[in-house]
């Protein structure tokens, strides 16, 4: 049926040779986004990637609603660019208006398993920058609390600096955690790798039944959506790190995307 649509004698020669090459740019781009392991770039091939096949399905549904058989461009590209913001706004809502279970995780009673400290940036002197430390802070308060029994830090770091984990490590330890009770990962740079080790190396390996995600708010959208992809039964704590309401929307935005690339090409 699609091959007789596209032989049919309505269409013109110039709106199948624009789906042609399309078709030709998003396969180079796709082959692109698989060549590059950087994660920004991969986001920006990503990206392009999902508009040339969305402008590829409204050209089509264009053309077999069209009576002249011609391909609108500016039209069809519209069209494909307003349906892929209409799913970024689904997405930055959720995100915006994102939650936490801080009430239902404080009357858990010990059914934690652990509370997993996600890694933030370091600053000179293997500091903990205030995200970090917002983080390790909130770790602690439910740690203390008796809420979760271990932490998990995980986090990697750049050459010639200590790794997320370990920066967090030693602020707990300050703060009077026994190191038994910390478990380091801090070989990740990302979020997805993160969460893999969680499943492989403790939530699988260990039997454990929930652990509990620490992150600043606009973060934990996408780590509950990770983990729930990965069948590993969790529940969500914001950190208290305060954001003017122009830097909230900015790394809303960002994870909107962020989420769209997991979606898609499970990356995150």
């Amino acid at each position: 049926m699609f091959l007789n649509f596209l032989s049919s004698s309505k269409l013109t020669l110039t709106s199948l040779i624009i789906i042609f090459i399309a078709s030709i740019a998003g396969l180079l781009t796709l082959i692109l986004f698989n060549l590059i392991a950087v994660k920004d770039e991969r986001i920006v091939y990503g990206s392009v990637f999902l508009f040339i096949m969305m402008f590829i399905l409204c050209g089509l549904y264009q053309l077999y609603r069209s009576k002249s058989g011609k391909l609108e461009i500016f039209k069809t590209a519209s069209n494909a660019m307003f349906v892929i913001l209409i799913g970024i706004l689904a997405i930055f809502l959720n995100i915006f208006f994102f939650h936490d279970d801080y009430g239902t995780v404080s009357a858990d009673n010990g059914k934690n398993d652990a509370g997993v400290i996600f890694g933030a940036a370091v600053w000179g002197g293997n500091r903990p920058s205030p995200v970090l430390r917002e983080r390790i802070n909130k770790g602690f308060e439910l740690y203390q609390n008796k809420i979760v029994p271990r932490l998990v830090l995980t986090g990697g770091g750049s050459p010639n600096e200590m790794t997320e984990a370990d920066v967090a490590r030693n602020e707990l330890l300050k703060y009077g955690v026994k190191d038994e009770n910390l478990i380091i990962e801090n070989t990740s740079n990302s979020t997805r790798e993160q969460i893999f080790f969680l499943r492989d190396k403790l939530y699988r390996r260990l039997k454990w039944n929930k652990v509990v995600l620490i992150s600043d708010n606009y973060h934990l959208y996408r780590i509950k959506e990770i983990c729930s992809f990965n069948d590993i039964n969790s529940s969500a704590v914001a950190t208290e790190m305060p954001l003017s309401l122009e830097g909230k929307v900015w790394y809303c935005i960002k994870e909107s995307f962020a989420v769209l690339m997991f979606w898609f090409y499970g990356i995150g």
